[in-house]
């Protein structure tokens, strides 16, 4: 059920020029909340970024949704963000924000990636693809079952969410065919945020934009998308025959 006092959290937007039920992508930010250092716009513009891809767009300001909720984060953050993304889904059904019957994505950045892992393991309805930027992966069930297709986007530089980490997730996560990686030589955290043109040092790490990587993790995402859009539609959001 939708809770109402979350959904000032909640920002949706809509795809450029679509006609009729579009496929939809829910946002999670990494642990900074929607705003990175001072970057007010940056996830706004990764939902712009899908609205002209033909998807509606749904950021979850997760963070500030789940105390009005009553959801503690126990541990990891992400079954916390999961269940913020549930109030956050039944909020857009009801008020007309994503056609829920058509297939549906979720992508997260950082912290925001253990939501997208606890969504990939179990999934809401048509979630039909997962997408993580240097995704936060310690602490998640061993052995992690995907239960819908995952892509990792990794920068090999990073102290924070670090390659390290990330291979010992795989190590034990399956099935194999359900997850794609790319790692991108000297990346450091937040490489696909442009506004971080100079090195900003927190938390142990370095945030860091670098536009090769970026481009090119923003390339293999649509990509991705567009794949599973082959087979997945509004009509048919289960795929196959």
């Amino acid at each position: 059920m939708a809770e109402t006092g979350a959904e000032e959290h909640y920002y949706p937007s809509r795809a450029e020029a679509a006609d009729g039920p579009n496929p939809w992508i829910v946002i999670l930010p990494g642990g900074g909340g929607i705003e990175v250092f001072g970057d007010t716009e940056f996830y706004f513009d990764v939902a712009r970024h899908w609205n002209a891809r033909g998807l509606d767009a749904l950021v979850v300001h997760y963070q500030a949704a789940a105390p009005v909720l009553g959801i503690e984060s126990e541990g990891i953050p992400g079954p916390m963000e999961a269940e913020v993304v549930r109030n956050a889904l039944a909020s857009a059904e009801m008020n007309g924000w994503l056609d829920l019957d058509c297939p549906g994505f979720v992508i997260g950045f950082s912290a925001g990636g253990s939501g997208v892992m606890s969504l990939a393991a179990d999934p809401v309805p048509n979630l039909v693809g997962a997408i993580g930027y240097y995704p936060l992966v310690l602490g998640q069930p061993d052995p992690f079952e995907a239960q819908v297709p995952v892509l990792v986007l990794q920068g090999e530089s990073d102290d924070l969410t670090t390659p390290e980490a990330l291979d010992a997730f795989l190590a034990s996560a399956g099935p194999q065919e359900n997850f794609t990686v790319h790692r991108y030589p000297d990346a450091e955290h937040g490489f696909d945020i442009p506004s971080l043109a100079e090195p900003v040092e927190y938390n142990g790490g370095v945030f860091l934009y670098q536009q090769e990587a970026a481009e090119a993790a923003g390339r293999e995402a649509d990509a991705f998308v567009a794949s599973i859009l082959e087979a997945h539609t509004c009509a048919n959001p289960a795929g196959g025959e």
